[in-house]
C-alpha cells in the first residue's frame, strides 16, 4: 500500500511538472549585411549560408541568416547563434587555416575539434558602431564564388591573398525579435 501511495504522488507530480508553463524568451536578432559601395553587386547584400558558407549567394534556395548574441566567455566579445533555435546549437565562426578564416555555419561548436594547421573560433565576435569584427586585428574579405556568388573571410594579414577578393564590411542590423522556448 505504502509503495502504491508513492507512485501516485510520484504521478500527480509529474503531471504538475509537464503541465507547467514554458519559460519563453525573447531573442534580439540581426542580419548580416555586405557594405562595399565600390561593388554594386555585393553592396547592401545579406549574407546567407550554403553548404555550411556563408556568403552573398543567389537563388531561391538560400535566405539571410539571422543571428542572436550570446555574451562570449572572452571579454568584449560575442558568440552569434543561428535562428530559429533547435536541438542543435549552430553558431557562425571562422574555420580554416591561421592568417585566412572562413565564415561558416558551426554545428555544437564547442565541441569542435579542428585539425593540425586548422584554426576554429565561434567566440571572438566584435560588435561595433553596427560593424561586425573580430577579436584578432584584420579585415573582411569577399572571394568571387560560381555565378555573382561570393564567399567571405576574415583576414589578419599573414596570408598570400588572390588579386580577385575585395575588401568589405560586414554590417549587423537589426532584423526584429524570435523567441525561444527554453533555459
Amino acid at each position: 500500500m505504502k509503495w502504491t501511495a508513492n507512485l501516485l504522488s510520484f504521478g500527480l507530480l509529474a503531471a504538475f511538472a509537464s503541465a507547467a508553463p514554458v519559460v519563453e524568451r525573447q531573442l534580439d536578432l540581426y542580419q548580416l549585411q555586405i557594405s562595399c559601395p565600390a561593388n554594386k553587386n555585393v553592396d547592401g547584400r545579406f549574407l546567407s549560408v550554403k553548404n555550411n558558407t556563408l556568403g552573398v549567394y543567389d537563388g531561391d534556395d538560400v535566405s539571410a541568416v539571422q543571428v542572436y548574441p550570446v555574451e562570449s566567455d572572452k571579454q568584449g566579445c560575442s558568440e552569434l547563434h543561428t535562428y530559429p533555435v533547435g536541438i542543435v546549437d549552430h553558431t557562425i565562426g571562422l574555420m580554416g587555416p591561421p592568417g585566412l578564416l572562413t565564415l561558416v555555419d558551426m554545428t555544437n561548436p564547442r565541441t569542435v575539434q579542428p585539425g593540425d594547421g586548422t584554426v576554429a573560433q565561434w567566440d571572438t565576435f566584435r560588435i561595433s558602431d553596427g560593424k561586425l569584427s573580430n577579436d584578432v586585428d584584420g579585415q573582411w574579405l569577399a572571394f568571387p564564388s560560381q555565378g555573382n556568388s561570393w564567399s567571405l573571410k576574415w583576414s589578419d594579414g599573414s596570408a598570400m591573398i588572390t588579386a580577385d577578393s575585395m575588401i568589405v564590411d560586414v554590417m549587423y542590423k537589426s532584423a526584429g525579435e524570435g523567441r525561444y522556448n527554453g533555459n
